[in-house]
């Protein structure tokens, strides 16, 4: 696995149990040489996994929106950085950056570049796998609704192949290797 997008909050205001998450999977990214692809911010999850990532000796690209470089402040100190205009724009360029997303606790920009990668996948445009990692249960809710929407029928059967549910950073880094291996080897 050579880079992975990580989606997560710019928020401050998060429990310890994440923010040492955030930091622990910057680190791993890093010491295992698999490039950060992020949002590109220097606060919160975003800054932490970037700092880590780059302190470990990783490379780190960020890709931040213009309209939040003041909100979310742009972090230019750590890898490159590019700005873009619109938010398709930036995930359409971390998707295409990264041969697996995790997604760390975030808000309502994390939902969103989450459904977008799960959508892609759902409508066959692009697969990779996809890891929801959390310290707390952060993303049990998220799991059992996408479970679901299986039962019920709104989603794709097989959707559930490259999405995955992990504690710790450890555990999501494998489970996303783990995917990438299975997939070369069915395509060999």
């Amino acid at each position: 696995m050579r880079s992975v997008a990580v989606y997560c909050s710019s928020s401050d205001r998060l429990p310890a149990v994440t923010l040492a998450l955030a930091h622990d999977l910057g680190h791993l990214l890093g010491s295992r040489r698999i490039r950060l692809v992020y949002g590109g911010g220097a606060r919160g999850l975003m800054g932490i996994v970037a700092s880590a990532a780059h302190a470990a000796g990783g490379e780190v690209e960020g890709f931040m929106l213009n309209a939040l470089r003041e909100r979310e402040g742009a972090n230019v100190a750590i890898g490159a950085l590019r700005f873009v205009s619109t938010l398709g724009e930036r995930k359409r360029l971390m998707s295409e950056a990264a041969e697996a997303v995790i997604a760390l606790p975030g808000g309502i920009g994390t939902l969103d570049e989450l459904t977008e990668v799960l959508t892609q996948d759902d409508i066959g445009a692009a697969s990779k796998p996809v890891c929801l990692c959390d310290a707390d249960g952060f993303w049990d809710s998220f799991a059992q609704m996408i479970e679901g929407f299986d039962a019920y029928g709104v989603i794709r059967a097989g959707l559930h192949d490259n999405l995955f549910h992990e504690r710790g950073a450890v555990a999501a880094l494998e489970r996303c290797a783990q995917a990438i291996r299975m997939r070369a080897a069915a395509a060999a």
